[in-house]
């Protein structure tokens, strides 16, 4: 009689990381909800009142064809592709500077600091520096690649299969690493990081 094989426990660190994550996506949610809330008014008047119900009528017009549309199926091959990691050092781009951005599609904070990688990718050409956005392992592949679609996303995107999260220690995000041309962390923030700041840091790097 074979003895089952029991499953393999998370370490403390691992368990911590989840933990955190689920407790940030948790009080993002209901800042989200917050925002949404209708704040109390002192009287509409009629005309105030058919305009807000006019803007509604299209608005739920507008909601119900987005959501039909988001419901045909799609040709995952016109979706753009994402970049596959091979190791957390990111050894294959030894040689350059790497901006590694950690974010999930859930993360609000994450899409405000997109803006500011797009000015770093375009100042730098994708040339002595490497700009990648690493998404978290609870987003599906093909959620990421939709993602990438969605906002424009024309530097390297990849699924955190190689364990980019736990190598860096991840438990907020956006969290930003930069690694120097031999791959050693020249500096990390958690929370959104301003093109200024990126690209002070990648010059001091570059000597220039």
């Amino acid at each position: 009689m074979t003895k089952k094989k029991r499953k393999k426990k998370e370490s403390w660190k691992e368990r911590r990381r989840r933990a955190a994550l689920k407790q940030q996506k948790a009080l993002e949610m209901e800042r989200l909800k917050r925002e949404r809330q209708p704040k109390k008014g002192k009287g509409w008047t009629k005309g105030k009142t058919f305009g807000v119900l006019f803007l509604v009528s299209i608005a739920l017009v507008m909601g119900a064809y987005a959501t039909w549309q988001n419901a045909q199926p799609q040709n995952e091959s016109e979706l753009p592709r994402l970049y596959v990691l091979t190791n957390p050092e990111f050894n294959e781009f030894r040689g350059k500077v790497v901006v590694i951005d950690c974010f999930a599609t859930w993360c609000d904070p994450c899409k405000e600091e997109f803006p500011y990688l797009r000015q770093i990718y375009d100042k730098y050409n994708h040339s002595e520096v490497i700009v990648i956005s690493v998404g978290s392992a609870g987003d599906s592949a093909t959620e990421l690649r939709k993602f990438k679609r969605d906002f424009n996303m024309t530097w390297l995107v990849a699924h955190d299969t190689v364990g980019v999260f736990d190598k860096y220690e991840v438990m907020a995000i956006p969290k930003l690493i930069i690694l120097d041309q031999n791959g050693n962390i020249y500096y990390q923030h958690e929370g959104v990081t301003d093109a200024t700041t990126l690209s002070a840091k990648i010059d001091e790097l570059l000597g220039s």
